[in-house]
């Protein structure tokens, strides 16, 4: 973008051009995309908005009038061509908006996207950044959308994503945090045993990069040297996002996932044994058709006794286009609703009690800049803590360079939040 003469904005109200990236992957996410879309043009009416992921990747027919608020519809797969197409758009348009449809307004969409590496990247967040290494899922999971979104697994070019991992490195990124929709499965359809080992490899060789953060592990894959690498390579965290959705085994047959809760115990076990100090993150969904009270204390009480760090929780939604949605809804939504806050309260509790238990603890964190809540306090987190899901560090006292690793004394906590002094 910026190569194109656009410069970027953090403040969306003073800008000539709004690009919204959305997510459609379930049914909230498309409700809050769509309320996204809706302020921000709400809070300027004059930008040239343009909406691209997965929301026009879904729903490609009838987004044009359905939203006559936004002037351009970009799918994922022509994202590499959005300075074109923004220039071309902005040229014909002068930037004179009417009331109603913008002469501009289409859907653009193209062939499968390859690989973004080449493209240079503008770094917006401080010290950290995010590298896809696939797009796509060949799973068949019933109650996901994302094969149909997506399209099948397809693994990027291990040299590609070095290059741009060692871009962002010269950009000043100390952490970088490796994201797909299935990262275990990294390089599988081309038929590369170890790629996914080969690649952290590669990447943990760029110096300037101080952590390597995996997310989005599949627990079906796991790659059986991943524990010793992490173990020998001083930059990849023993941070390992492994999302399970269930522990009941019939509820997991019904989701179409292939194994059984005590696979998934023995996973966790056997991480937890090979990988000192492992911190866990998972996902789970409460409320899928075929749960009923039992298979929920199941799930209630793997929660307690596996003592996984950081938990996600999320009410079940049929999805069009699904298998599962043939099932209905047959869980009411305040059931639902009650389930998914007896989990968060479990998992409250389990995480306020991790956190005390750190006080006076000298740990590294990432300090990202002058808190937004008050211009007296820095924000940054620790190891442990990755972008936007898992808390924040509050830092009272001390001086630090924004975007740079510090050593920090944990001073207290409140809730999954922490608070610590630079040393």
């Amino acid at each position: 973008m910026t190569s194109a003469g656009f410069v970027y904005s953090d403040d969306p109200s003073a800008a000539r051009v709004l690009i919204v990236n959305t997510c459609a992957f379930i049914e909230p996410a498309v409700e809050e995309s769509i309320d996204t879309i809706l302020d921000y043009r709400a809070g300027n009416k004059k930008a040239f908005l343009v909406v691209t992921g997965c929301l026009p990747l879904r729903y490609r027919k009838g987004l044009t009038k359905a939203f006559p608020e936004v002037d351009l519809f970009v799918t994922p797969d022509r994202i590499g061509n959005l300075p074109e197409l923004l220039t071309t758009s902005l040229t014909r348009s002068r930037f004179k908006r009417s009331s109603g449809l913008h002469s501009a307004k289409k859907m653009i969409k193209g062939e499968p996207v390859s690989c973004l590496a080449s493209l240079p990247r503008t770094v917006t967040t401080s010290g950290y950044a995010y590298l896809k290494i696939a797009e796509g899922c060949s799973r068949s999971c019933r109650y996901c959308t994302i094969p149909s979104i997506r399209g099948p697994m397809h693994s990027f070019d291990a040299d590609a994503l070095e290059q741009e991992a060692a871009s962002l490195a010269a950009q000043g990124i100390q952490e970088l945090v490796l994201v797909a929709q299935d990262l275990s499965s990294y390089g599988l359809e081309r038929g590369e045993k170890g790629a996914l080992s080969k690649l952290i490899k590669k990447i943990s060789l760029i110096r300037e990069i101080k952590w390597i953060r995996l997310m989005y592990l599949h627990p079906d894959v796991i790659p059986h040297g991943l524990p010793r690498l992490i173990r020998e390579t001083r930059n990849v965290l023993p941070y390992l996002d492994i999302p399970i959705q269930h522990i009941s085994a019939s509820v997991l047959k019904a989701m179409g996932r292939p194994w059984k809760g005590d696979r998934i115990r023995k996973l966790i076990d056997r991480l937890r044994n090979e990988i000192p100090g492992l911190v866990l993150r998972t996902t789970l969904m409460v409320g899928y058709p075929t749960e009923g009270e039992k298979e929920f204390r199941e799930l209630r009480d793997f929660v307690v006794s596996s003592e996984i760090e950081r938990v996600g929780v999320f009410t079940y939604s049929p999805e069009e286009g699904t298998r599962a949605q043939e099932l209905g809804d047959p869980v009411p939504t305040e059931v639902k609703e009650a389930r998914a806050e007896e989990i968060r309260s479990i998992r409250s509790r389990l995480s306020d009690q991790r956190n005390r238990a750190r006080i006076g603890a000298i740990e590294d964190a990432l300090i990202e800049g002058v808190s937004p809540e008050t211009e007296f306090l820095l924000q940054g987190r620790v190891w442990d803590q990755a972008p936007e899901i898992d808390g924040i560090l509050y830092v009272t006292a001390g001086n630090a360079v924004s975007g740079e690793i510090h050593e920090v004394r944990i001073t207290g906590s409140f809730g999954s939040d922490l608070f610590g002094e630079i040393i």
